[in-house]
């Protein structure tokens, strides 16, 4: 159950915009308590618009790798569009 409240409070900080690994330590030591505290405090949401921004940002630059491959000619390129 430790680790239920360990992951519980460590998911809540990040979608609340706090210390993720803060959190995480001070779950390790007092369990639920630490997790009703970061769940009841006001959010930072400039702080969650940063993470997510950066997330979408990461997974674009995956996708994008995956969609095209290398290409030397215009014919490659139309070659790799048309098995897609």
């Amino acid at each position: 159950m430790e680790y239920l409240w360990i992951l519980g409070t460590a998911l809540t900080a990040y979608v609340s915009g706090r210390n993720v690994i803060a959190w995480t330590i001070s779950a390790y030591f007092f369990g639920w308590v630490a997790f009703a505290l970061v769940a009841f405090m006001p959010k930072k949401l400039d702080v969650f618009k940063k993470r997510a921004e950066r997330f979408s940002d990461w997974a674009e630059s995956k996708a994008a790798k995956n969609e095209m491959g290398d290409f030397n000619t215009v014919d490659d390129l139309f070659k790799q569009l048309q098995n897609n």
